[in-house]
């Protein structure tokens, strides 16, 4: 059996940390699963701002406010409840290098659960995001047209 699609076929979904998305389908039950799911929330949120296909402001706002009643539905601790609250409203804005820090927080309150892949995945996105608002702030060179 092979893995290619036909010509036809649309082109399969990614997810930026799928190694993150599989330590929340192995983890218990309660806080530790919710705080990994947590942060797949907060990966896809923030994901949702990155190029080459970002969503456009108010799609990202709906987004983050259906975001923020989920996590009001589940039982976390206050720091990881205040982590996750902070990335997915930082994804509603146009700052990069704020969700970049947000998601930082995430990955520190959460590093109880997270494995080696998940925490390698949450830091190389942080990293993306913070180069891609280097980039963005630099200034360019030669005239503006």
């Amino acid at each position: 059996m092979t893995d290619a699609l036909p010509p036809f076929a649309s082109a399969r979904a990614s997810f930026a940390c799928p190694a993150l998305l599989s330590a929340a389908a192995r983890a218990t039950l309660g806080g530790a699963r919710e705080s990994l799911l947590g942060s797949v929330m907060a990966v896809r949120l923030s994901s949702a701002m990155r190029a080459p296909f970002p969503l456009a402001a108010p799609m990202r706002t709906a987004r983050a406010e259906a975001a923020r009643a989920w996590l009001g539905a589940i039982s976390l601790p206050a720091r990881t409840r205040t982590a996750l609250l902070r990335a997915f409203a930082a994804s509603a804005g146009s700052d990069l290098a704020q969700v970049a820090d947000a998601l930082q927080q995430v990955t520190e309150v959460t590093a109880a659960h997270l494995d080696r892949g998940a925490r390698s995945e949450l830091l190389r996105l942080i990293e993306g995001l913070r180069a891609e608002a280097a980039m963005l702030a630099a200034p360019r060179d030669g005239p503006v047209e």
